[in-house]
Formats: C-alpha cells, structure tokens, sequence
C-alpha cells in the first residue's frame, strides 16, 4: 500500500486494496507522490464524530444543562426521526462522499498499464467483498446466530457503491459523463420513490424492495437504512464526489479558483435540496435523493473549505489530529464497534476520575476515551501502520 510509504510526505490519495502495512514491507516502494492533506483530516473529523466526540457532546450537554448553545450542539448527535437531517446522519454519507473523491485521484493513475483497467477492477470488488464481510462482523456474525443475523451494514454499503461507481468511472471516464451518471441515478431513484410507494417507513419503496430482497433481519424493523436501493442512492453520492476529486485535480485552474468553484457548486446542491424538501422530503433512513443532493453538497462545502485552508494556505498544523485519525479511520471503525474500549478506559483512568467531583467524571471518561484512542492511533502513525480494506 503506497500511502504507507512514507506518512509525513504529502501523498495523493490511493484508497486501492491492500490490508495493513509497516515500515519494513514499504522500504522498496517508489518515491509517493503529493497527498492532498485536506482529504485526510475531513476523514479524519468524519470518524472523530463516531468514536468519541458524539458522546462527548452529549454529556457536555448533562452535565451543563443551562447552556443553550451545548444543547443544541448535542442535539446534532442524534439521527432524525424520519424527516429532515442532523450532522450525525451525514456522518456515514461523508465517508462515501470521500471515498468517491478519492477515486479521483486514484483510479485511473494506471490506466496506460497493459491489464490496468482489470486489475483495477477486480481490485475494487475484492474490497468491497471485504467491506462486506467486516460489516457482518461488525453486525456480530461471530455469534452464530443466523436468525438475527443482519447481512445489511454501513461497511457492505461504502463497499459496494464505491465498486459500482468505480466501475461506472471507468466505462465512462469522463467527468462530465460521471456527473450526468450521478443525476440519472438520482432521478431513477426519485421516479420509484414518487411512483411506488410512499414516503413512511413501512410504505416506501425502499421497505418494499427490502422486505422482499434483502436477507436477514432488518435495522429498521420493515425496512433498512443500509438496504439495497439506498446502495444506489450512495452510489450516486460517490459519483459526486468523484467529480469533486476531479475539479481539484484540474491544472487549468488556480487553487484559489478550484476552491470557488467546489464550493459554489456544494452551495448550489444544498439550496437545491433545501427548496425541493417541500415536495420531496430530505429522508435519511431511505436516502432520497434530496437527501443525497445534501450531503453531496454538504460534503462539497466541508472539503472546499478544508482545502483552503490547508492545502492552499498551508495552515496544517491544526489539522494534524484530524489526519491521524483519517489515515487509520477503518481501523478506528473496527475497533471502537468490536471491543469495549469505554471499560478498557475507564480501568487506565478510573483513579483519575476519583479526584474528581462525581458529577464530573462522565466527561472526563468521555475525553480520556478519545485522547486513548487518538494515542494509539498516534502510535500507529508513528510506526507507520496503516489498516485498508
């Protein structure tokens, strides 16, 4: 895995295969390339949202409960109900967004190499595979429990809409022709849901199609959020942001030009969405595609701003805890969901907590679990050991 080689370098993204890596497997790997520093840390304060900071949030919001602004903070750490969305149910979104940018820089770098566009592709649906079977474990398949077994799962999900829309990349190629890709999808998806169906979780579309094709038991009771048509919405998100990876990789334009032209277009995609919402309702939990043009145009707005400022003007330094994170973010997910790492914490810090008044000592653990976590992740950096589907 190239991004192995040497961390401290700035790499372009290379999210191909590979399993995990350390300094004596890479001592041979070619000179890497400049890596968009930007990209790590927005993957990087993605994941931060799951495995630490959401629970911070929230008993920040107990512990000082007269503090509006605290409030309102840890209300963004909760999914919608039904309609409308919170910064939690763009969390997952993000990440397919992200990896969809990626593949900008990623996927074609090979394409004049004889056998390149196979490879590339057996070398998407290989990791999808595996995304697909970390999400079973994830989902408890250790317990060997096929009754309550759910085949559904966040990873299964990035997985295989990243190797569907890398595969739709490299028949078409094209940016505009990616693009034009995303709206089709998007409009498909809003046909079936306005046509068939409704827009309740029992009635939709996506509850239909999932109650009769998809196997296992069902997150949310007679439908999935992870279920098989909200794959195709997310297919249509990474799509987004493959072009998204591909206007910062145009060398016609300056940084600065770059910069407004993602951001002008992420502005647009949310208006969009937020003045159709009236009549097509922004529905995480089946993905509509007004929820898609959100988080599409959410995760636009982020990552324009995140490059301006570290990767145009340079101030990085800030976003160094973000990037540990970011580089190991699949490990991070793996670990914090199969091992209880809250009771690993509070055994290394409980007589710190002693010290302090009761009432405290649900932060602290909330704050220690995420600099624990960020430390191991630091080690890991350190040695140069990076875990990739």
């Amino acid at each position: 895995m190239k991004d192995a080689a040497l961390p401290d370098s700035l790499q372009l993204p290379d999210d191909t295969p590979g399993s995990m890596t350390s300094p004596e497997a890479t001592d041979a790997a070619p000179e890497p390339k400049r890596r968009l520093q930007s990209l790590d840390a927005l993957r990087g304060l993605d994941m931060l949202c799951i495995v630490g900071l959401d629970s911070l949030a929230r008993i920040l919001a107990q512990t000082f409960p007269e503090q509006a602004s605290l409030q309102t903070f840890s209300e963004q750490f909760g999914h919608k109900a039904w309609e409308g969305f919170a910064l939690y149910d763009l969390v997952f979104p993000l990440f397919v967004f992200i990896a969809g940018v990626s593949m900008a820089f990623s996927l074609l770098k090979k394409s004049g190499e004889p056998g390149a566009w196979w490879k590339t592709l057996l070398h998407l649906y290989k990791r999808a595979i595996v995304l697909i079977l970390l999400g079973c474990l994830v989902n408890g398949a250790l317990s060997w429990n096929p009754e309550n077994m759910r085949f559904a799962s966040v990873l299964g999900l990035i997985g295989i809409s990243c190797a569907v829309s890398g595969t739709i990349i490299l028949l078409v190629r094209k940016t505009a022709a990616v693009a034009a890709a995303a709206l089709l999808i998007l409009g498909g998806i809003a046909y079936l849901q306005f046509n068939f169906g409704d827009f309740t979780p029992e009635g939709s579309i996506n509850a239909i199609i999932d109650r009769s094709w998809l196997p296992g038991i069902l997150h949310g009771g007679g439908y999935d959020p992870e279920g098989l048509l909200c794959i195709v919405s997310a297919i249509a998100l990474a799509l987004l942001g493959y072009t998204t990876g591909a206007a910062l990789k145009y060398k016609e334009c300056t940084p600065l030009m770059r910069f407004g032209f993602i951001f002008l277009c992420g502005a647009a995609l949310l208006s969009i969405s937020l003045v159709t919402a009236e009549y097509y309702p922004i529905i995480k939990r089946i993905w509509t595609s007004t929820f898609v043009l959100a988080a599409g145009g959410i995760g636009m707005l982020l990552l324009a701003l995140f490059y301006l400022v570290i990767d145009v003007w340079n101030l990085r330094a800030w976003s160094f805890p973000l990037k540990v994170i970011g580089m190991n973010a699949l490990f991070a997910y793996i670990l914090t969901s199969l091992i209880d790492f809250g009771t690993l914490n509070e055994r290394i810090f409980s007589g710190c907590a002693e010290l302090l008044e009761p009432d405290y000592a649900p932060l602290f653990f909330a704050a220690s679990y995420i600099i624990l976590l960020w430390l191991l992740l630091f080690g890991m950096y350190r040695q140069r050991i990076f875990v990739k589907a």
